[in-house]
C-alpha cells in the first residue's frame, strides 16, 4: 500500500503510522500502528485519556475505548486490549490497542529495529505533542540501557537543543534517521530538587525487545508476535513461524527467487534476517493476474530448499496446500513451474550487476521534479519511478512555489520519501532528475539539505544523490531554426563517442561570448563547461541550447576548471563516460566541497526515461524517426 504524504500540518516529518491519543479535550500522547489494527502505547497514556490516575494498575475494562487521531486528521475508536496490559510505577508501562472493523488508516507500517543494533551515541528522532502544540520534533542521542526499571533505555536531548521531552511525547515512536522504530517514549527525567515542569535532558524509552507481556491465558508473548498475527493470522503464525524463523536468509537467498519489486518490498519492510521476516514483508503483495501470491511462492520455495536438510512440520505443507488450492487441481504443478521460471530468470549470463569501469550504473529509483512557470511562481510536481518495474510514474503531489523556496522544497520532499521508506536506504541511492525552465538554470538544488531541522550539519543532496538537470524548453522542443535536429545529431554523436575527451569538451570561458556559437559549429563538441559566475553566462546558455549541445557542466570557474583538468588528464584507458558524470560528481562531492557547487545538465535526445515520463520528444513536431 502506498504511503500517503504527510500533511503540512504535521511538521516536520511525523511518521504516518503514528497516531495521537486523545482525551476529552486534547492530545495526551501518541500510539504506534505496528500492523493492521494493532497499536502500542504507554499504559499511563491510556489511563490519562480515560481520566484515570496515570499509575492505576488495573485494566480499565474489556469494553473500554479510547479516541485516536491519524495523520490525515480522521478520528478512530480503539479498544484497550487485555493482552500485555502493564501499568504502575515498576511496570513496563505498556498497553495494546486494537482498531476493530475493516476500515483502517491508509498507511504503511514501521520497520522494527532492536536497540542492540544501535551505535553508541547514535542520533534518533521523535515527534510528540507538547501541550498547546500540534506536533514538535526533537533530536535524541542514544545512551544505552538504564532507567527507572530494568526494561528502559536512556536517550538524551543535545544541550544545544531547546526542545525537551515532556508529557505529550509519551507513547510516541523513537526512530532512527531512516525511520526505523526502536521503541516508544515512556517518561522524562527531572531532578528532585528542581522544577518537575522543567525536565532534564534525559528521557527513557521502552525498546522493541521489551514490548512483551502475557496473554490472558498466561502465555508469554511479544508485541512483535501480536503484530505478525494481526498481519498473517494466528493460524498461519502457528503453522509457519517456528520453521521459517529458524531458516536464515543465507540458506535461502531471496534474490535468487524474488523479482525486483518483491525485493524492494523486502528491503523496505523487513529488518530481519530470517525466512519468516521475509514472509511478513511479502504477505500483502498482490500478484500479477494468473500467478500465485508471492507469500505462497516464498513458503513453497523455502520448503523445497530445506526439506532435504531438516525435518519439516506437516503444518507447513498443509498451509501451502490450503493457500494454493484456489489455483485449481494442478496447483502443485503451477507452483513448481513458477519457481523454475523464477530461478531460471535469475541464472542469466550475468546476474552480478557488475559493469565495466567508468560505466554508468543506473539506480533502481529515480525521483522526478518538474518546475513549470505559472502565474505567481512555479508549479512543482514530483514523482517516483522504479525503473526495473517498467511502470509509468505516479504523480505524488503538485504545489505552487516561489523561486526562493524551490531548493528547500525539493530537499524536504526527498527527505520525506526516505523517512517514509518509499525509497529504501538499503538500495542504491536514487537519482534526482529535475526539469528546469531556461530561466532557472542557475539553481543549485544539490546544495540544499533535507534534514536541516534534525542535524547540526546535515548532508547536502549533492553528496548523497546523483542529480541530473534537464532544460524544460527541450521537452517538447520548439524546433526553433532547426535546434531539435542539431540536438538529435549531437546526442547521436555523444552516444558514439561516449568518453570525456579533449575533442568533445569546450570550456566556454576561453572564448569571447560572440565566438562561442561559431566554435560550437564543430559537431564533435557535445560537452560544454560553463562558468556560472560569468557576466555573459546567460548568453552562453542560449548559444549552447541553440546549438543542441546535450551536456552542460555548470559551476564556478575554479571548481569546474579543476574537474575538467582532472577528467582530461586521465590516460586513454581510464577515461570517464559522459553518462557517468552525475555519479562521479556525487562521489567526488563527499570529499571536495567545490564539487557540490557543480551541476550536470544532461539532455540526451531519445532518453528512454524522458520518453516515459515527460513525453516522447520524437512525437513532437520537428523530430524525425
Amino acid at each position: 500500500m502506498a504511503t500517503p504524504r504527510t500533511p503540512r500540518g504535521l511538521q516536520p516529518n511525523e511518521p504516518s503510522w503514528q497516531m495521537r491519543v486523545l482525551d476529552q479535550y486534547d492530545t495526551v500522547g501518541g500510539a504506534v500502528l505496528l500492523s493492521p489494527g494493532l497499536l502500542v502505547t504507554c499504559a499511563h497514556v491510556v489511563n490519562t485519556a480515560l481520566g484515570r490516575d496515570g499509575d492505576k494498575e488495573e485494566h480499565p475494562g474489556t469494553d473500554v475505548t479510547v479516541r485516536l487521531r491519524s495523520f490525515d486528521d480522521r478520528t478512530w475508536e480503539a479498544t484497550v486490549d487485555t493482552q500485555l496490559w502493564s501499568a504502575g510505577p515498576e511496570s513496563r508501562d505498556l498497553a495494546v490497542l486494537r482498531l476493530p472493523g475493516a476500515g483502517q488508516p491508509d498507511t504503511s507500517f514501521p520497520v522494527l529495529r532492536d536497540c542492540a543494533s544501535l551505535d553508541p551515541a547514535q542520533e534518533l528522532l521523535i515527534t510528540g505533542y507538547p501541550e498547546g502544540m500540534r506536533s514538535l520534533q526533537a533530536s535524541l542521542t542514544y545512551r544505552g540501557s538504564g532507567g527507572p526499571t530494568g526494561t528502559t533505555h536512556q536517550v538524551e536531548t543535545p544541550a544545544s537543543q531547546a526542545v525537551r521531552i515532556t508529557e505529550g511525547f509519551s507513547g510516541c515512536a523513537v526512530r532512527t534517521a531512516t525511520g526505523e522504530l526502536v521503541g516508544i517514549m515512556q517518561k522524562n527525567h527531572y531532578y528532585q530538587w528542581g522544577d518537575p515542569e522543567q525536565p532534564s535532558g534525559l528521557a527513557f524509552l521502552l525498546p522493541m525487545a521489551e514490548l512483551a507481556g502475557e496473554r490472558e491465558d498466561g502465555e508469554s508473548v511479544s508485541v512483535q508476535r501480536l503484530a505478525d498475527e494481526s498481519l498473517c493470522g494466528r493460524e498461519a503464525y502457528d503453522r509457519l513461524h517456528d520453521l521459517l524463523d529458524s531458516v536464515p536468509l543465507e540458506e535461502v537467498p531471496p534474490e535468487r527467487l524474488l523479482r525486483s519489486g518483491e525485493m524492494r518490498q523486502l528491503r523496505r519492510h523487513s529488518s530481519g534476517t530470517t525466512a519468516w521476516r521475509a514472509l511478513t514483508a511479502l504477505w500483502d503483495l498482490v500478484p500479477p493476474f494468473g500467478e500465485p501470491p508471492p507469500r505462497v511462492v516464498w513458503v513453497h520455495h523455502v520448503y523445497q530448499e530445506t526439506r532435504r536438510r531438516r525435518p519439516i512440520p506437516p503444518t507447513v505443507w498443509s498451509w501451502i496446500r490450503q493457500e494454493a488450492s484456489a489455483m485449481g487441481r494442478d496447483w502443485e504443478e503451477v507452483l513448481a513451474r513458477d519457481r523454475d521460471r523464477r530461478l531460471d530468470n535469475r541464472r542469466g549470463p550475468d546476474t552480478s550487476g557488475a559493469l565495466p569501469d567508468n560505466d554508468e550504473r543506473s539506480p533502481d529509483t529515480v525521483m522526478l521534479f518538474d518546475l513549470e512557470p505559472v502565474t505567481g511562481g512555479y508549479q512543482l510536481s514530483h514523482s517516483i519511478i522504479h525503473l526495473d518495474e517498467r511502470r509509468n510514474p505516479l504523480l505524488e503531489d503538485t504545489k505552487l512555489v516561489g523561486e526562493r523556496e524551490i531548493c528547500d522544497e525539493i530537499a524536504d520532499l526527498v527527505g520525506e520519501a526516505v523517512m517514509q521508506r518509499r525509497v529504501s536506504s538499503n538500495e542504491e541511492p536514487p537519482r534526482l532528475r529535475i526539469l528546469l525552465p531556461r530561466d532557472l538554470l542557475h539553481l543549485s538544488v544539490g546544495q540544499a539539505a533535507p534534514h536541516r531541522d534534525l542535524l547540526e550539519y546535515p548532508p547536502q543532496l549533492g553528496t548523497t544523490y546523483e542529480i541530473v538537470y534537464h532544460v524544460r524548453e527541450r521537452y517538447p522542443p520548439t524546433n526553433y531554426l532547426g535546434a531539435s535536429d542539431r540536438w538529435r545529431l549531437r546526442s547521436e554523436r555523444q552516444r558514439s563517442s561516449a568518453l570525456v575527451e579533449d575533442r568533445n569538451v569546450l570550456a566556454t570561458w576561453k572564448k569571447e561570448v560572440h565566438e562561442v556559437a561559431n566554435v560550437l559549429a564543430d559537431q564533435n563538441i557535445t560537452v560544454c563547461v560553463v562558468d556560472s559566475g560569468h557576466k555573459d553566462a546567460e548568453h552562453v546558455y542560449d548559444a549552447v541550447l541553440y546549438q543542441g549541445v546535450p551536456t552542460v557542466v555548470r559551476g564556478p570557474r575554479e571548481a569546474v576548471l579543476h574537474l575538467v583538468e582532472e577528467l582530461l588528464s586521465r590516460e586513454p584507458g581510464s577515461r570517464m563516460r559522459i553518462s557517468g558524470l552525475p555519479r562521479y560528481l556525487r562521489d567526488r562531492a563527499r570529499e571536495n566541497s567545490d564539487s557540490r557547487k557543480i551541476a550536470i545538465i544532461h539532455d540526451t535526445f531519445g532518453d528512454a526515461l524522458t520518453r516515459e515520463t515527460w513525453g516522447d520528444p520524437r512525437d513532437s513536431d520537428g523530430f524525425g524517426s
